[in-house]
C-alpha cells in the first residue's frame, strides 16, 4: 500500500495526473452515455454505435495511460517504441469491440459483468502492452502481486460499471457507471505503475528513433481531441434525436390528430394538475363544460365518414382560434369535447364562454359541395355552486348536457340538483330494467292488425310493457330508450321475440305476429342464431313471424343489416319496414333492402284527412309501395274519417285504436273465444 502512495505521491507530476483523470472522466461518461443506448438501438444503427462507443472508451483508455504515463518521472532518459504504442491503442479498440457486443447481443445477467471484466482485461492488456513499448537505459522489473492486483482491480471495476449500465434502477445510474469505469482505468493504471522497477544497466541504450515526450504529448491531444469531438457531437446528435423523437412522441400521445386538440389523456393530466389547483387554493374557480355535437351522426350518414372527419377537424380548428389564457378544451371522444376555463368569478362569465364555443358550432361548415350546420348541446358545472371535486364536476357538467340534448331549444344548460336526482333514478331503473324479465315485470300486450277492406283482423303487433313493483306501470316511451342506451335491450327484445312466438301458437288462427327488433339486436353475431332456434322452439311457422326495423336500424351499418334481412328471408321470416317517413333516405332503403311490408308512421296519419301535408305525404307512400309491390299498413288510425281515406287511397291495412286497445294475452284468447261462438251460433 505505501508503495501505490508513493507511486502517486513522488513519481507523478500532479498536474498531468489531474489532466490524465480529466480525460478519464470525461470519455468514460461520454462512453458510458453511448453504451446504455445499445440496449436500445436496432439494426445499422447498432452496429454504429457499438463501433464508436469502442473506439471513444477504447481512446480513453489508451489516453489515460500514456497521459499518466507522461507524468510518471522515472529519473532518466527514457521514450516510447511507435509501434508497441500504436498496437496497445488498437488492443483498447477492439478489445472495447468484444466487450461492448457481449453486453449488446449477449443476455443480460452473467454475459453484463463477464463483458465489464472483458473491460477491465482490456485496460490491463493495452496498459501492459504500452508499458512494453516504455524504453530507458535498463529493464523494468515487475512485482507479480502488484500485476495480478492490478488486472483483478480493473475487471472487478468493470464489471461493476457495466452492471449498473444494464440495470440502472434511478436515471442517474450512469454516473456509477462512469465512476466505476474511471476506477477501472485509473486503479488498474497506478496498480500496475506501483509494480515496476527499474534496473538500471550500461548495457540498455534509448534508440534514437524513439517517440520523444513531447511528440507522444502532441500525438495524445490529436487524437483524443478527435475523439471527444467526435463523442460530443454522437452523445448531442443522439440526444437530439431522442428528445426530438420523445417530443413526437408526446404530441402523439397527447393530442388528437384529427382536430389537433388535447386527447382524453392530456384532458386527464389537465385535470389532474387542476384538481390538485383546487385542493391547494380555495379561492380557485373553474368551469367544466361538456359539449356534444347535435347532428354528426346524421352528417356522418348522409356524407361518409370522410366528411364527418372534416367538420371535427374544422371544430378543432374554431376551438383552437378562439380559446384565450385559462381556457382549455379538448376533444374527449367521439364528436364530444369538454372544456375547462379557470378564474372565473361570476356565473355570468362561463355563460358567456358557453355562448362563444356555442356560436362557433352553429356556423356553416363546408363540406365539398354541401354546407353543413352541426349545432352542439353543452351542459356547465362550476365549482362555485356545483363542488369542488374536479371528476363530480364533470360528471355533473355531462347531466346538464344530456338534459340539454333532450330540450333541443336549450342549447346551453346549467346544472342543478334535480339533473343529479333524475341520473341516480335512471340507474335505480337500469337496475331494474336487468332483474324484471326474471321477477316477471314484464308483459306483452297485442294490438290488432286489420285489413282496411273487409276490417277483418290479420295479425298482431306485439308491444311490451313494464309493471314496476313500486312504480306501477312505466310507459315504454320511458324505459326503451333507457334499455337502448343501456345495452339491455338485446336480452330484453329476446325475451319478447321467445314469449310473442310460443304464445302465437296457442292462437287459434293463424295470424301473424309482428315485433320489433331494435338497432342493437340487429347487429348482435347470434341474432340470426337467436331467431332460428326459437322458431324452432316454439314451432311457429317462420311465415308467420313479421320483425319490424326502423330506418335506423339499417344506416348505422348497412352492409351488415343486408346480410342478416336476407338470411332472415331464407328462413321464410317476413320484414316491415317500422315508421316510414321519419328517416332521410327511405327511398334509397327500399329500393336496397327486402321489405315484406312498409308502416306509414302514425304522425302522418293522425288527421290525414284534414292536412294536405300528411295527406300528399301518406298518397306518396301508398304509390310507392303499388309500385314497388310492397304492402303498406297505417299505423295510429283512430277515427272513421281517417280509415275513409285511406280506404279511398287503397291502403293495404290499419292498425290503431280505432280497432281497439292493446289487448292481454287472455283478451286475445277471448276475442278468439267469442269468434268461435259467433260462427256457431
Amino acid at each position: 500500500m505505501n508503495r501505490l502512495i508513493d507511486c502517486l505521491t513522488q513519481d507523478h507530476d500532479y498536474k498531468l495526473v489531474a489532466l490524465a483523470a480529466t480525460i478519464c472522466l470525461i470519455g468514460s461518461c461520454l462512453s458510458v452515455l453511448l453504451s446504455r443506448r445499445l440496449l436500445s438501438a436496432r439494426g445499422t444503427r447498432r452496429l454504429i454505435q457499438i463501433a464508436l462507443s469502442s473506439m471513444i472508451a477504447g481512446a480513453t483508455i489508451w489516453t489515460t495511460h500514456f497521459v499518466a504515463m507522461l507524468a510518471y518521472d522515472p529519473g532518466m532518459r527514457h521514450g516510447y517504441e511507435p509501434i508497441a504504442t500504436g498496437v496497445s491503442l488498437l488492443i483498447a479498440v477492439l478489445g472495447l469491440l468484444v466487450s461492448n457486443a457481449i453486453f449488446t447481443f449477449a443476455p443480460k445477467g452473467i454475459y453484463t459483468l463477464v463483458a465489464g471484466a472483458i473491460f477491465g482485461l482490456t485496460v490491463a492488456a493495452m496498459h501492459y502492452v504500452g508499458m512494453s513499448a516504455y524504453l530507458l537505459p535498463g529493464q523494468i522489473v515487475w512485482d507479480q502481486t502488484y500485476v495480478i492486483a492490478s488486472v483483478l482491480l480493473g475487471a472487478i471495476f468493470g464489471a461493476g460499471a457495466y452492471h449498473r449500465m444494464a440495470f440502472p434502477i434511478t436515471r442517474y445510474c450512469w454516473l456509477g457507471g462512469a465512476t466505476l469505469m474511471v476506477l477501472s482505468i485509473c486503479a488498474m493504471h497506478f496498480t500496475g505503475m506501483t509494480a515496476v522497477t527499474i534496473e538500471l544497466s550500461p548495457l540498455y541504450r534509448v534508440p534514437a528513433q524513439v517517440v520523444s515526450d513531447e511528440t507522444l504529448g502532441l500525438l495524445i491531444i490529436g487524437i483524443m481531441a478527435v475523439v471527444l469531438l467526435v463523442g460530443f457531437a454522437a452523445v448531442s446528435i443522439e440526444t437530439g434525436i431522442e428528445q426530438e423523437a420523445r417530443g413526437k412522441l408526446e404530441q402523439a400521445a397527447l393530442q388528437d390528430p384529427l382536430t389537433a386538440l388535447p386527447n382524453r389523456m392530456h384532458l386527464n393530466e389537465k385535470m389532474t394538475e387542476l384538481s390538485a389547483r383546487l385542493t391547494a387554493d380555495e379561492t380557485e374557480r373553474l368551469a367544466v363544460l361538456t359539449i356534444d355535437l347535435n347532428r354528426f351522426k346524421e352528417i356522418n350518414d348522409i356524407y361518409g365518414h370522410s366528411a364527418g372527419d372534416a367538420v371535427l377537424s374544422a371544430v378543432g380548428k374554431r376551438f383552437c382560434a378562439t380559446l384565450e389564457e385559462d381556457e382549455f378544451v379538448a376533444r374527449s371522444g367521439g364528436d364530444e369535447f369538454v372544456a375547462l376555463k379557470r378564474g372565473v368569478r361570476r356565473q355570468e362569465q362561463v355563460m358567456a364562454f358557453a355562448k362563444r364555443l356555442h356560436a362557433l358550432l352553429i356556423e356553416p361548415i363546408q363540406i365539398d359541395q354541401a354546407s353543413v350546420v352541426v349545432g352542439a348541446s353543452i351542459g356547465i358545472a362550476t365549482s362555485m355552486h356545483d363542488g369542488r371535486v374536479l371528476h363530480d364536476l364533470l360528471h355533473k357538467s355531462d347531466l346538464a348536457m344530456y338534459r340539454a340534448k333532450m330540450e333541443p331549444e336549450r342549447h346551453i344548460c346549467i346544472y342543478n340538483a334535480e339533473m343529479d336526482q333524475q341520473s341516480r333514478e335512471r340507474i335505480v331503473m337500469i337496475n331494474d330494467l336487468r332483474e324484471a324479465a326474471a321477477r316477471g315485470e314484464f308483459e306483452l300486450v297485442y294490438q290488432l292488425q286489420n285489413d282496411i277492406g273487409s276490417l277483418d283482423p290479420i295479425g298482431f303487433e306485439v308491444l311490451l310493457r313494464w309493471h314496476h313493483p313500486d312504480r306501477g306501470m312505466i310507459p315504454p316511451d320511458v324505459f326503451i330508450p333507457i334499455a337502448e342506451e343501456s345495452g339491455l335491450i338485446r336480452d330484453i327484445g329476446l325475451w319478447v321475440l321467445r314469449t310473442a312466438c310460443f304464445e302465437a301458437m296457442t292462437w287459434p288462427k293463424p295470424f301473424s305476429v309482428a315485433v320489433n327488433v331494435a338497432p342493437q339486436q340487429l347487429v348482435q353475431p347470434s341474432f340470426l342464431e337467436h331467431v332460428s332456434d326459437i322458431l324452432m322452439e316454439s314451432r311457429l311457422p317462420p311465415e308467420r313471424l313479421e320483425l319490424e326495423v326502423t330506418e335506423a336500424s339499417i344506416i348505422d351499418d348497412q352492409a351488415h343489416t343486408l346480410r342478416v334481412m336476407h338470411r332472415l328471408k331464407d328462413m321464410g321470416v317476413r320484414i316491415a319496414m317500422d315508421d316510414f317517413g321519419t328517416g332521410y333516405s327511405s327511398l334509397a332503403t327500399l329500393q336496397t333492402f327486402p321489405f315484406d311490408k312498409i308502416k306509414i308512421d302514425r304522425s302522418f296519419v293522425q288527421n290525414v284527412h284534414l292536412d294536405q301535408q300528411r295527406a300528399a305525404i301518406v298518397r306518396s307512400t301508398l304509390l310507392l309501395g303499388a309500385a314497388l309491390n310492397i304492402p303498406v299498413l297505417a299505423e295510429g288510425v283512430e277515427v272513421e274519417d281517417e280509415l275513409a281515406f285511406l280506404r279511398a287511397e287503397k291502403c293495404n291495412s290499419a292498425q290503431g285504436f280505432y280497432f281497439g286497445r292493446p289487448m292481454s294475452r287472455d283478451d286475445v284468447q277471448s276475442l278468439f273465444d267469442a269468434d268461435r261462438r259467433d260462427k256457431a251460433s
